[in-house]
């Protein structure tokens, strides 16, 4: 039986983030990925300038960063300009990856993969058949997370779609609001290095997941987007935060709910969540200020999900003044701020 002071379940953002935080601490931690590879997730691979500057992500890492980005309104278009990168796109096999290779440095990380978690309990788990034992345990394993189950809290995601066309024909970065289509959310082109995400996004509980499917295909073909030879994906963003800690169980990244309802981002809340986690196992007098100022700008973001979800029909007319937002500096600012 193997004994651990400290098992992370999931080997995304959060859990690297995570196990590197603890990395030269007197603790003795494993991490656990249920794949054969890190790095690799269904993901439209966006990222802000914020994870960026957090990490101090190397530029070799970037796909393309993206200063303006195409806002559509219904039929009509508007440039919006930023000071900085708007979004930025990245290979996720790369960035996991990345990450692993700063784990290397430090004797008190263990890092096993291959290993899907089957049961848990008060203070072992049991991971392809073999038992193992943890003092904390944290449960960064992504949407629909197994820790989270256990400890039998309800999880809540979105849903997303999108196809993996290989193509270099997409340059901009693309976002399309259309309130019949999509409901409050969205539909998105996001430009890679020899391919593109093209994808959109949604709560089944106000569409259902087959309604998405069909308005997604209804919009593919009004725009003449070839999807014949394109991969497509499907993955859930669990937005439902009840809280981090519960007993010697932590929750971080979309485990915990930290994805945005609304725009479905997910790997800084991730990051930040994997780091606080580890501070607050470190020392239990700690208070984690960023993972608060998270969880204050998601309830403000949830609030405004709501009320966009709220105004129903009028929601389209809301969606019109779009482009007249976008030409006033400062509330193109605080929108990008508030979303991202």
């Amino acid at each position: 039986m193997d004994s651990f002071d400290i098992v992370i379940v999931g080997a995304g953002p959060a859990g690297l983030n995570c196990a590197e935080t603890l990395g030269g601490s007197r603790y003795k931690v494993l991490l656990l990925e249920k794949n054969k590879e890190i790095g690799p997730k269904v993901c439209a691979g966006g990222i802000t300038d914020k994870t960026v500057d957090h990490l101090n992500l190397p530029k070799r890492l970037i796909d393309s960063s993206f200063f303006e980005a195409k806002l559509h309104f219904g039929k009509t278009c508007t440039i919006a300009s930023f000071d900085s990168p708007f979004v930025s796109t990245i290979d996720r096999k790369h960035f996991g990856q990345w990450q692993l290779q700063k784990l290397k440095k430090h004797k008190n990380i263990f890092v096993w993969k291959g290993m899907r978690v089957s049961e848990i309990r008060d203070n072992y788990i049991v991971a392809n058949g073999k038992i193992i034992r943890y003092k904390f345990l944290v449960g960064a394993d992504g949407s629909l997370s197994i820790v989270k189950r256990y400890l039998g809290i309800k999880q809540k995601a979105s849903i997303a779609i999108q196809y993996v066309i290989k193509t270099n024909k997409y340059r901009d970065l693309e976002f399309f609001f259309d309130s019949k289509l999509f409901s409050s959310w969205y539909a998105w082109i996001f430009p890679h290095k020899g391919y593109a995400s093209v994808g959109c996004l949604c709560d089944p509980d106000v569409m259902p997941a087959e309604f998405l499917q069909e308005n997604f295909a209804a919009w593919l073909e009004t725009n003449s987007i070839d999807i014949s030879k394109a991969k497509h994906e499907a993955f859930f963003i669990d937005y439902d935060y009840q809280g981090f800690r519960f007993g010697n169980v932590l929750l971080a990244g979309d485990a915990a709910g930290l994805a945005s309802r609304l725009s479905g981002e997910g790997i800084y809340p991730a990051l930040v969540s994997g780091e606080e986690v580890a501070k607050v196992i470190m020392n239990p007098f700690y208070e984690p200020e960023k993972l608060k100022s998270l969880v204050k700008k998601k309830e403000k973001l949830d609030m405004l999900s709501g009320f966009l979800i709220g105004l129903g029909p009028l929601r389209g007319a809301f969606f019109s003044t779009g482009p007249l937002m976008t030409t006033i500096s400062p509330l193109r600012k605080k929108v990008k701020q508030l979303l991202f």
